[in-house]
């Protein structure tokens, strides 16, 4: 048997379907993921990752036309417990089809 502890994760996705201006049909899809992880398995989360992805039909065809994903993540690099504001990293990333862009 070994001394080293075992690393936790623990991940839960959220998804939320938007029918933004209320005619019953789905306009966006937002899926939200966060990672939760204690490396050395002492009860403290050392890194956190969130990522929030939405796709956009802004066309109407059922299609996603724009699509947004944030990714922000924390790492406790001190072991101190807390994430300082030079242990955080956030990523964008927004893509659009080309349909939108040539009606544009």
């Amino acid at each position: 048997m070994s001394d080293t502890p075992e690393a936790e994760i623990t991940s839960i996705t959220e998804t939320e379907y938007v029918d933004i201006d209320g005619d019953g049909t789905i306009d966006a899809v937002r899926e939200t993921t966060t990672t939760l992880v204690d490396i050395d398995g002492d009860g403290t989360i050392d890194v956190v990752q969130q990522t929030v992805t939405t796709a956009y039909d802004l066309t109407g065809d059922g299609e996603a036309d724009v699509i947004e994903s944030t990714t922000i993540t924390a790492v406790d690099v001190d072991g101190d417990g807390e994430f300082s504001e030079d242990e955080i990293e956030v990523e964008q990333v927004t893509l659009v089809s080309e349909e939108v862009v040539e009606e544009g």
